[in-house]
């Protein structure tokens, strides 16, 4: 078991203490910028689901799609199997994705980004997954420098698994085959979005 998963496994029984009482509503504000394209997908992925808050957010916005979670620990995996038990979950790393082909409209990357080892290696995983012209989410409901604050104190397994500035993310997704990248790195949240164009590497 590496050390960041470890981490998590241990952090999974009080990750929901940890969270603030209205973060429900704070991720369906952070969702609502996307609601045509949310209403429109028939299969969504949603990388590092934790103990699964999101869950219900995206099923709310997109009553029609098929969502598959995974994350890295088994433990946080089975507390969203407890919060939403219908819905599919998958144990799996987003480096090495166990999806063989693009089935995907959307992924959504919700509080999981900094923790990708290799974002570059990670983001080309992730097209790979997407269908052609299928969205890529990258949300954070708090700052990057709030993220980056928490992480650096939060001890050796995520002490270094920081947000980059928004124009180092958005040339990343350039580079991974996306297009119409777009950027909100604020005081209150972190959103990067991008589109799966047709030249996305193979």
């Amino acid at each position: 078991m590496n050390e960041l998963r470890a981490h998590f496994e241990v952090l999974a029984g009080r990750w929901d203490a940890f969270q603030p009482p209205d973060r429900g509503q704070r991720l369906r504000h952070l969702l609502v910028p996307f609601g045509p394209l949310l209403s429109t997908s028939g299969a969504i992925l949603e990388v590092g689901t934790g103990t699964g808050a999101l869950i219900p957010c995206l099923r709310e916005s997109a009553p029609g799609a098929g969502v598959v979670s995974i994350d890295l620990a088994g433990e946080m995996l089975r507390r969203a199997r407890q919060r939403c038990p219908d819905v599919a979950m998958v144990q799996a790393d987003a480096h090495r994705l166990p999806f063989v082909v693009p089935g995907f409209d959307l992924v959504v990357c919700h509080n999981s980004f900094p923790h990708f080892a290799d974002k570059p290696g990670a983001l080309l995983s992730l097209a790979r997954v997407l269908r052609l012209g299928g969205y890529l989410l990258i949300l954070h409901d708090l700052s990057r420098e709030r993220v980056n604050t928490i992480h650096g104190s939060g001890g050796k397994a995520i002490q270094n698994d920081l947000l980059p500035p928004g124009e180092e993310t958005k040339h990343m997704l350039l580079q991974a085959g996306f297009s119409d990248v777009q950027v909100d790195d604020t005081d209150e949240h972190y959103v990067v979005s991008g589109r799966r164009s047709a030249k996305a590497p193979s």
